[in-house]
């Protein structure tokens, strides 16, 4: 990691790394506003928050991403996945197999999961599996909110979700 001293230096890497990865995140110079391609939602940049700045490889694809850390100790990563940062279990609490780092496809993804067990097996009682994805999809959310996402319709959609889980497990 690089320090930011060089904010235009910091920039025009930003820049470079959303030019060479438009399926995964966007940026506008304008408004200071990284953009999550999968998700469409904007995630203001303060460029006066950043400490430093780094280029890394994913030790299991070898596909490169850029580090950008915060003087709130939270660092995000831009990637081929989107705006990456780290889950957080302030509300849901520890969650067993919890990864270090997701993204908004992984809560697509879990999401789509209990949507399905809802829509396509009615009347089966949520499992331990179930709540499970729930909390991941909560310390994703979480974490979202974390690095400055607005994660509103995120929780506004947990809720309904977990209201359904509960009305299931009441029978």
């Amino acid at each position: 990691m690089i320090p930011v001293t060089d904010r235009p230096a910091a920039q025009t890497r930003v820049e470079r790394f959303c030019r060479e990865h438009p399926q995964a995140v966007l940026y506008d110079p304008t408004a200071s506003v990284l953009v999550d391609v999968a998700s469409g939602k904007p995630l203001p940049l303060d460029w006066s928050a950043l400490t430093a700045i780094g280029d890394a490889v994913d030790s299991d694809t070898k596909r490169p991403y850029l580090l950008l850390a915060r003087e709130d100790g939270l660092t995000l990563a831009l990637a081929d996945q989107g705006i990456v940062f780290a889950p957080s279990i302030a509300s849901s609490g520890p969650i067993a197999g919890l990864p270090g780092a997701c993204c908004y496809r992984d809560l697509e993804s879990a999401e789509g999961q209990l949507v399905h067990y809802l829509r396509d097996h009615p009347g089966e009682p949520p499992t331990q599996h179930h709540v499970s994805l729930f909390a991941f999809c909560l310390a994703v959310v979480d974490g979202a909110r974390a690095v400055g996402f607005d994660v509103s319709r995120e929780e506004r959609r947990l809720e309904g979700l977990l209201a359904e889980l509960e009305g299931r497990k009441r029978g």
